[in-house]
């Protein structure tokens, strides 16, 4: 062989598939045999449909050669739901071909001739193979079977045919004779994730490409097969953008900025915990309702208050909103906490960042994020990568984190060790002071500036938040369970 000759990079075969391309590393190489392996009704045959129907779409053709599967006009009865099917297509650059009765017949030898056949006559460029589990069971041993799966690989390549295999697997917990043959794995997986079911999708093995590892969410919609690539996965290449000096951008409570030395440093990210009802809402109103008074656009991503909710709120403590939502300054993406992956939450997220290009951003509230999480050690680099993400966008978020009690013996975050994630830190609390309920703020910690460690108290009335005096008579503020002093900060004498 001659070093000096070059060697033509491999073309690549887009998906179509929402998602697959990233965490392939750019979509399957062209001419390569691909498994796709999982359990009955983990989506094989609706992802290997999908891949058939975009491909033809995009002036390829393709073929789909089926063994021991539902009928055809069954099988096409089932696909007319999903928006990528195209009736127009089917039969004309989608093709069907059972294949059953050669396998029977000739057993594996019998069924690589008779695919290689039909890839030949029809000059298919994508061959999707469903139901292979009958001609593993079949094969005389898994020698035969892997000679198969070697034969149809080598051919594919001569032909410049993609080649997708879909199997339950012959082993448990592993893939069968084929896997050594196979260019790449694909492992699809329903699985308990407590209430609610979860697909997953991970690359068992890749040859020729540099994809994304591990996990990630996947779901079967009126769309098809969508995927959502693990957002520290995706992003976790990304080097972490310095907090440089830069411009403060006012919070639109006056007397917070003066605590803060200015207001917030430019690309920086907040975290404002707080307990139900101490105005962690409002205070991200005023931040978007200060930025739109400037003419800077702003966005809100809320699990409970719709736009119009979020604009009557702000309206009712004299932050002129609602008309910068109607001229779209300031939009809202609203998305109920339920059926909702972290993920796909952030694929939303970062669409929309890319489309308004805002330069704050509310969150409200992580801790709704946080409860989606099927892996809780998942919260930090998940949310490193995020404010990574849009700090190198140019955006300034404040991010909303609900403290469940009252009061308690320490400060203890719902989200453990995520404010290390974050450049800022806020606290928003009531307290009893005096038979009365007050609310107070502090600034936990900022980065590369001088803050003001004091408490203060703060009221909202129908100017907004107003932040006060320092709070004197009285210790344990931040934690809620509060002991009154004499006024000097020492507990009264007993």
């Amino acid at each position: 062989m001659d070093d000096r000759r070059p060697f033509p990079a491999l073309s690549r075969l887009a998906t179509g598939v929402p998602g697959l391309d990233a965490v392939l590393g750019g979509g399957l190489l062209a001419g390569d045999a691909y498994l796709i392996v999982g359990a009955p009704g983990t989506g094989k045959t609706t992802l290997g449909n999908q891949l058939a129907f975009a491909h033809a779409a995009a002036g390829g053709s393709a073929l789909v050669a089926t063994l021991l599967t539902e009928t055809h006009d069954r099988m096409l009865g089932h696909l007319r739901g999903f928006a990528f099917f195209d009736p127009a297509l089917a039969g004309d650059r989608v093709r069907y071909l059972s294949l059953l009765r050669p396998l029977e017949e000739g057993g594996v030898d019998g069924l690589l001739e008779g695919l290689w056949r039909a890839v030949r006559e029809q000059g298919a460029s994508l061959l999707v193979v469903d139901g292979t589990a009958a001609a593993e069971e079949l094969a005389p041993s898994g020698f035969a079977y892997g000679r198969f799966v070697q034969g149809l690989q080598a051919r594919s390549a001569v032909a410049g045919c993609t080649a997708v295999l879909l199997s339950t697997g012959r082993e448990a917990g592993g893939f069968g004779p084929a896997a050594a043959h196979a260019d790449g794995i694909l492992e699809l997986a329903l699985a308990p994730a407590g209430p609610r079911d979860a697909r997953w999708l991970r690359v068992a093995k890749l040859r020729g490409a540099a994809y994304l590892g591990g996990h990630h969410r996947f779901v079967i919609g009126p769309a098809g097969v969508e995927v959502f690539p693990r957002l520290e996965a995706a992003l976790g290449a990304a080097v972490p953008a310095p907090l440089e000096p830069g411009e403060r951008l006012g919070t639109g409570v006056a007397g917070l900025d003066a605590m803060l030395g200015g207001g917030l440093p430019e690309r920086s990210s907040t975290l404002v915990l707080g307990t139900p009802g101490a105005g962690k809402t409002l205070l991200g109103l005023h931040f978007l309702a200060e930025g739109a008074r400037r003419g800077e656009p702003g966005l809100a991503a809320t699990f409970h208050e719709t736009a119009e909710a979020l604009a009557a709120t702000a309206e009712g403590v004299g932050q002129e909103l609602g008309r910068h939502v109607e001229s779209s300054l300031v939009r809202v993406l609203w998305r109920p906490p339920l059926e909702l992956s972290p993920d796909q939450w952030a694929r939303d997220l970062l669409a929309a960042v890319a489309e308004h290009r805002p330069r704050r951003l509310v969150v409200d509230a992580f801790t709704d994020l946080a409860r989606l999480f099927v892996h809780p050690e998942r919260h930090v680099p998940f949310l490193a990568a995020l404010t990574n993400e849009l700090r190198a966008r140019g955006v300034t978020v404040l991010a909303n984190v609900e403290l469940d009690a009252y009061a308690g013996p320490g400060l203890l975050p719902p989200i453990p060790a995520v404010s290390a994630a974050m450049d800022n830190g806020l606290l928003l609390r009531t307290a009893e002071l005096g038979s009365r309920l007050v609310r107070v703020v502090s600034v936990l910690k900022t980065r590369q500036v001088p803050f003001d460690h004091a408490i203060r108290e703060f009221a909202i009335g129908a100017g907004g938040i107003a932040v006060g005096g320092r709070v004197e008579a009285a210790t344990g503020l931040l934690t809620g369970s509060v002991v009154p002093t004499g006024g000097n900060g020492e507990e009264p004498a007993g």
